[in-house]
């Protein structure tokens, strides 16, 4: 892995687990403390999550984490959900008995999660991104599961930044159990609804949420 990488990831990490909030300044000196990375790899990372839409450079001032309006965040998760159900339609379409066979399993392993662990809300991120990645690779469409795996990340850093997974936990398991039985039946435009559902119900969480902190 490169400095740029290694730096790229201790940012997004700190991103999507809430340790740097909206508003954040960034500093070039405290991650090259941190990460022995010197300017140019970590100029380099935070140019490429400048990209990505999660940071903001400003020149002869410095890069700060953004502060998005409350309807840009809603405008994106109407993008994310529109692209999901795109993918869960196709899914539905291209599945083949191995996809099948690991979206239930990772299912399974999400159902059996233990949610009195500390680590409970990590744990689900993680095995939440592996159900929906799952998905996207059933589709077999390479462009659009990578184009989707990058905004699942912003999705998750609004998530941590509202309500946190611990409010949907439960409710969005049984949602999964919903979109599998639309793609295991190749029923393509009830796997589209039921991934664009999933998602809205998370969008309007997060949404009142962040309205509650305001």
């Amino acid at each position: 892995m490169s400095k740029a990488d290694e730096v790229y990831n201790v940012v997004i990490e700190r991103l999507t687990t809430a340790r740097y909030a909206f508003g954040d300044r960034l500093l070039v000196k405290e991650l090259g403390a941190e990460t022995g990375a010197s300017r140019q790899p970590i100029m380099a990372a935070l140019n490429r999550l400048s990209a990505e839409g999660f940071v903001q450079i400003i020149p002869q001032v410095g890069c700060q984490v953004i502060d998005p309006a409350k309807n840009e965040i809603s405008d994106f998760f109407q993008m994310f959900q529109r692209m999901e159900g795109l993918l869960a339609e196709l899914a539905a379409r291209r599945r083949t008995e191995d996809d099948l066979h690991i979206l239930r399993r990772t299912q399974q392993r999400l159902r059996d999660l233990d949610r009195t662990s500390e680590n409970a809300s990590r744990d689900y991120t993680l095995l939440n991104q592996e159900f929906h990645q799952a998905m996207h690779r059933a589709a077999h469409s390479p462009l659009l599961d990578e184009k989707q795996r990058k905004n699942f990340l912003m999705i998750d850093f609004f998530i941590t930044h509202s309500v946190g997974f611990g409010a949907f936990m439960d409710d969005a398991v049984r949602e999964h159990d919903q979109i599998i039985d639309a793609i295991e039946k190749r029923q393509t435009e009830r796997a589209r609804l039921e991934a664009e559902s999933h998602i809205a119900a998370i969008a309007s969480s997060v949404l009142g949420g962040l309205e509650i902190e305001g």
